[in-house]
């Protein structure tokens, strides 16, 4: 069974093939097709396994070989709608001070018991003796008891 499908895997091949032309476009552009294009008397046949997929849009060149603009120079005009890169902020706000004696509100409340849940959970991993051969592992421990000292 397998033979057979390899056999007609084989004897598709050729029909799969195809031609292509190539032809410059009155930009200087090439533009390649399965059919020989109006207006290409001499159009070169190139060989299918060489030419790139069928592409009538203009391929940009890579972003290397672009050049930016002197400074000054009139742009052309950009896609409807688009008007420009947002205005730039000279000067970031500051965060507002953190007031020491606030009230902690419900969310801060919840946070905290969070938190302390994490640790206790984690300070119960470290203390595990399977735990034993962690690297740091007392550095790590002391770290967390220290933080669960604002828990207790």
């Amino acid at each position: 069974m397998r033979v057979v499908a390899c056999l007609l895997l084989l004897l598709a091949v050729p029909a799969v093939q195809a031609q292509m032309y190539k032809c410059k476009d009155e930009r200087g552009r090439w533009v390649f097709s399965d059919k020989p294009l109006p207006g290409c008397a001499g159009a070169p046949e190139v060989p299918a396994a060489k030419a790139p997929a069928k592409s009538a849009a203009p391929q940009s060149p890579p972003s290397a070989a672009r050049k930016a603009p002197p400074p000054g120079a009139k742009l052309p005009p950009g896609p409807l709608g688009f008007k420009g890169p947002a205005p730039r902020k000279t000067a970031v706000p500051a965060a507002p001070a953190r007031q020491a004696n606030r009230v902690p509100t419900e969310y801060d409340k919840k946070y905290a018991r969070s938190q302390c849940r994490t640790l206790r959970e984690e300070e119960a991993w470290l203390v595990n003796p399977r735990n034993a051969g962690i690297e740091a592992r007392d550095a790590r421990l002391g770290q967390v008891r220290q933080a669960l000292a604002d828990c207790r």
